[in-house]
């Protein structure tokens, strides 16, 4: 039934205020109305038996349960905005005081007869909320009463107002963010296809290093991405956490408002002053029985509490006395298996360092043989490199011997060259390179006139000049960059080495510091060690000498003189005999402190019987209860007093039967510690004798293998001396011819180390100057895609100029080394061969001809559209007017 009342209270509207019913006027008493907190009149019928169920006691377990969790949320996480403790504070304080007596009265018996149906916890915990009810149900009057209730209204509708507007922002929020998140993932995607394209169009001959920028920056977007979608991962989940916090804020707003539901309905049906006054007497007087009984119990737990602990110290005596009877003969063993231990661990030491030593000493042997292999290596280098410089040198002498003669032959053949020449003009003048040589001369003559003449005749030659000069220009910048090149390189050495020097120094100075203390601790570690060593061996020494002794002591024991019959006890009996005398006085000690003890636990029982009877003797001292307690209830109290009296008594009887017990259980057990002694001595006479022999033979078996050990270790030293001393004095040469070939490596692999870091500063110098090259070569073609089409026209005319040129230094070269290659020929083959040569250069030559004048025909047709073509006495910059 409570459930469905719920989801009906869950299901309707917040709650309002109506107007009072005509129709139920059994409600109202002594001029106090009550408020129906329902919507309709068919809710206030199914309501009704809801305040019934109530009316008999306050909420259940489960609804107080319920109201813990809230106010225990609302401290945690601040979940709600609403303070129910200040709005019942405020109710408080809006109240007037009470004129009568008697209507705080018949509100206090109802609370009282509220706590003989539960337990006092509970009450005390829900007694601050109640009495706040009581007093705005029963005292306010009715104008006030709706007042407040309308403010509290109107602020739970404000509150969940808030909420939604919260709920509403959220939402916005996570959406706003996806928007936003969708909006930079376009944009990425945009930026990597225009640089996708950037990248296509302008091509460079680095691609590998653009191929690895598009890498990273694809990686860093995807970590972006990552980024992002974790972020959004985490708006989802504080979503959801937002959504589960309002959730719950909404049960426990129903949950609250249900409570004070269930409360003014309670509140209302309890009006009645007579019925409540019997309640707070029978409360009264149940609270004094209850006081009784706490007392009376309270006493008891203490007088239990000092029998246990009487009883636990005899536990803990006897238990020790056990332990110290078995632990005499178990620490002798004990002390024995240690040594033994500590003696096996030694040994597996010296063991292990033995192998390790052995390890080291392959180890060298390794690297002995992988050193010669290396020195062997090194010097076929050597002699490999002395024979390549050799035929270095050689080469070049022998280059510079030729090319002395190579020149001598050029000139010498030029000038046959030139005779030869001279001799076919004059010989046939009408001949092909004849007339080609006179037209040449001619047109160079004619191109003077014009020059002379017409202006435009001067573009070629303008033309060279401008080229030599911008040759010139950009000469002078590449040795303007190689020298601030240079001067940055010198730099960048300068404070690197100032560094590298700076951090030399700081490593030195540490370095001197943490050897010094590193050797410190070391020779404080080895001078311990070394005094730790020589305390063993004197110990051990001393431990030899005791052994010594005994053994020759038993020797003269074993050895008697044959007349005497009955041989005098040996030394280990009497000592046996002496440790069981100690043994035996002990445990003579431990029994007379055994005996104390229980005496003394025999006085302190009396003492506390006395003290118990003092107790009770006196009268027992009652609670105080409030000026509204009647003569009745101190009658009650004196008749609860005496059954706690006989229970006491029974307790202490109880008690002292439990003592005597004890006391027998401790003789029981001292009889048997006796035994167990008994039988613990025989037992450790014996283990003592059998350890006694085992520990003889153990030693003596160390000995025997120390000095094995010892004496091969001399017999080695003395066959090693003796080698040494009988053997050549070839073992000592190849030693020195070692170490000799051991510094000469060390040189040699130092100065590699230096050629290696030359060659690192040389490929660094390499890589930057490539990538100032590449920058270069990247501004070039930007200023050349940003010139005009004039321009552009311009600039590959020069190109084929420049080709042309090429061109031809490469036919003179050919020209100038086909003498050197044909000095053997035939002098017919070489005059044909001339021949061709001239011919081919003909052609050549009016290819050239042909090309300028495509050339100037350019021009020309540049100068009729408008172009303006610089003089000598206007720089280049004027071909280019709105270019920047």
């Amino acid at each position: 039934f409570a459930k469905s009342f719920r989801k009906s209270l869950r299901n309707s509207q917040p709650i309002q205020e109506e107007d009072e019913d005509p129709e139920d006027a059994g409600l109202k008493k002594d001029g106090m109305e009550t408020a129906f907190l329902n919507r309709d009149s068919t809710e206030t019928e199914s309501v009704a038996p809801a305040v019934n169920m109530t009316s008999m006691g306050l909420d259940t377990l489960e609804e107080e349960e319920e109201k813990a969790r809230f106010f225990a949320q609302l401290e945690a996480g601040a979940l709600s905005t609403i303070d129910y403790s200040k709005l019942n504070r405020d109710l408080d304080s809006t109240g007037y005081t009470i004129t009568t007596n008697l209507g705080y009265a018949s509100s206090r018996t109802v609370l009282h007869h509220s706590r003989t149906g539960r337990s006092s916890g509970i009450l005390d915990l829900l007694m601050p909320d109640l009495e706040n009810l009581l007093d705005v149900v029963l005292y306010y009057p009715k104008s006030s009463w709706k007042k407040k209730y309308r403010t509290k209204q109107v602020q739970l509708a404000q509150k969940e107002r808030e909420l939604q507007m919260m709920k509403k922002g959220a939402e916005e929020l996570s959406s706003l963010r996806q928007q936003n998140f969708l909006l930079q993932s376009k944009l990425q995607t945009a930026e990597e296809a225009r640089r996708k394209k950037s990248c296509v169009e302008t091509a460079d001959p680095v691609t590998e290093e653009k191929l690895q920028k598009i890498d990273k920056e694809i990686k860093e977007q995807e970590t972006l991405i990552k980024g992002y979608q974790q972020e959004n991962e985490k708006l989802y989940l504080q979503m959801k956490t937002q959504q589960a916090a309002s959730k719950a804020n909404e049960e426990a707003m129903f949950n609250e408002n249900q409570r004070l539901l269930n409360e003014l309905a309670f509140t209302s049906s309890v009006s009645d002053p007579s019925y409540s006054i019997d309640v707070c007497f029978s409360v009264q007087r149940n609270e004094a029985k209850l006081y009784v009984d706490i007392h009376n119990l309270k006493q008891e737990k203490k007088a239990l509490e000092v029998d246990l602990q009487l009883t636990r110290n005899e536990s803990d005596l006897a238990k020790g006395q056990a332990i110290s009877t078995s632990g005499d003969k178990t620490s002798e063993v004990g002390v024995l298996e240690n040594k033994h231990r500590e003696e096996v661990v030694a040994l597996k030491k010296k063991l292990q360092w033995f192998a390790e030593n052995q390890v080291l000493l392959d180890r060298d042997a390794g690297r002995l043989k992988a050193t010669t292999a290396e020195i062997q290596l090194l010097k076929e280098q050597v002699e490999k490199l002395k024979q390549a410089v050799g035929k270095r040198s050689t080469e070049q002498q022998r280059r510079v011997r030729d090319k002395s003669l190579n020149m001598k032959r050029m000139q010498d053949l030029e000038k046959q060259v030139k005779e030869l020449e001279q001799i076919l003009r004059n010989r046939n003048p009408n001949s092909l390179p004849a007339l080609i040589y006179a037209a040449a001369r001619s047109a160079s003559h004619e191109d003077v006139g014009a020059a002379k003449t017409s202006p435009p005749s001067q573009i070629a030659p303008l033309l060279e000049r401008r080229i030599q000069r911008l040759e010139a220009e950009l000469e002078s910048h590449d040795e303007d960059a190689k020298h601030s090149l240079r001067a940055m390189e010198q730099q960048f050495h300068r404070i690197k080495i100032s560094e590298l020097e700076q951090q030399l120094q700081q490593k030195q100075q540490n370095e001197g510091a943490d050897l010094s203390k590193a050797w410190m601790s070391k020779i404080q570690t080895l001078e311990e060690e070394l005094q730790r060593e020589k305390e063993s061996n004197q110990e051990k020494e001393n431990s030899l000498h005791n052994l010594i002794e005994s053994l020759q002591q038993q020797l003269k024991h074993k050895n008697p003189v044959p007349q005497k019959a009955q041989p005098s006890p040996g030394r280990q009996q009497r000592q046996a005999e002496a440790a069981f005398g100690v043994r035996i006085e002990r445990l003579n000690q431990e029994v007379a402190t055994k005996t104390r003890t229980i005496q003394e636990l025999t006085r302190t029982v009396e003492r506390l019987q006395k003290e118990r009877r003092n107790m009770l003797s006196l009268p027992n001292p009652r609670p105080e209860i409030r000026s509204t307690e009647t003569k009745q209830t101190q009658g009650l109290t004196k008749t609860l007093c005496s059954p706690t009296v006989q229970e006491t008594r029974s307790h202490i009887s109880e008690v002292l039967q439990e003592n005597e017990a004890l006391k027998q259980r401790v003789e029981l057990l001292e009889l048997q510690g006796e035994q167990e002694k008994e039988a613990l001595k025989a037992d450790a006479v014996q283990a003592k004798e059998e350890l006694c022999r085992y520990v003889l033979k153990e030693h003596f078996a160390e000995q025997l293998s120390s000095l094995k050990a010892e004496h091969l270790l001399v017999v080695d030293r003395l066959r090693a001396t003796h080698a040494l001393e009988h053997s050549s004095s070839k073992v000592a040469q190849l030693t020195n011819k070692l170490n000799a070939q051991e510094v000469w490596l060390q040189e040699q692999l130092k100065e590699l180390q230096g050629s290696k870091d030359a060659l690192e500063i040389s490929r660094t110098r390499e890589n930057v100057l490539q990538k100032q090259l590449t920058t270069l070569l990247q501004e070039l073609k930007e200023a050349k895609e940003a010139q005009s089409p004039e321009v552009k026209l311009l600039c590959s005319l020069e190109t084929k100029i420049l080709n042309i040129e090429g061109k031809y230094q490469h036919k003179e070269e050919e020209l100038q080394q086909v003498p050197i290659r044909t000095a053997h020929v035939d002098y017919q083959s070489e005059v044909e061969r001339w021949k061709r040569l001239a011919q081919d250069k003909s052609r050549e030559l009016e290819v050239f001809r042909l090309e300028l004048d495509s050339i100037l025909d350019i021009l020309r047709h540049l100068q009729r559209q408008g172009l303006v073509l610089p003089t000598a006495d206007h720089p280049i910059t004027a071909l280019f007017p709105q270019t920047a």
